[in-house]
């Protein structure tokens, strides 16, 4: 009953069950909303951060490779080709002992090394080295590199490119193994 004493309408009532009705669904639509919006935020998390993180560097790593011995080199002697393998990481998979690609190790006169990607700079293709002319050659489209790694004909954008080489324990060779891209005239690593 209303304060007259007359009965209550039954639109008022009406009213109130239907609002009472819009709270109980809101409520239900933000807690449900809330329930399913945690769990997409740490999910989004989880598959974006390999994104966000450098792709295929070790922060433990100081980056350099092991990739053959002193013995297998001689003072003025040829350049010796080398694979390099090593951990290879894409966004979420990692691949133990992946190929990663090839270098050049000379030996100067003075026993000092130089390093090369046994990589073109023109398109990628793999350059071979030719003793006969004591060149680098590419055999895609006959690029050609001195034995110091520059260019001897205007088809490459730069010279080979040149990578940090150590020796460790008297007798490894180590090179800071990298892949740059071609076809430009920077060195841009991939």
């Amino acid at each position: 009953m209303n304060e007259s004493g007359n009965p209550q309408d039954n639109s008022d009532q009406g009213h109130e069950n239907q609002r009472r009705g819009f709270l109980v669904k809101f409520a239900a639509a933000a807690f449900g909303g809330l329930a399913g919006a945690i769990p997409a935020f740490f999910a989004g998390g989880f598959f974006l951060t390999p994104l966000i993180n450098k792709r295929g560097k070790d922060k433990e790593s100081d980056g350099f490779l092991f990739v053959g011995s002193l013995s297998n080199l001689s003072p003025g002697g040829m350049p010796q080709a080398f694979k390099i393998t090593g951990t290879k990481k894409d966004a979420w998979t990692t691949f133990a002992e992946a190929a990663l690609g090839s270098v050049y190790v000379h030996m100067g006169p003075g026993g000092e090394l130089t390093a090369f990607n046994a990589t073109c700079t023109h398109l990628g293709c793999k350059v071979d080295y030719k003793p006969e002319t004591d060149v680098y050659l590419c055999p895609c489209h006959d690029s050609s590199f001195s034995l110091d790694g520059e260019r001897n004909n205007e088809i490459p954008p730069r010279p080979m490119d040149s990578l940090e080489v150590e020796v460790r324990e008297e007798d490894e060779i180590w090179v800071k193994f990298e892949n740059y891209r071609a076809g430009t005239s920077k060195k841009i690593p991939v």
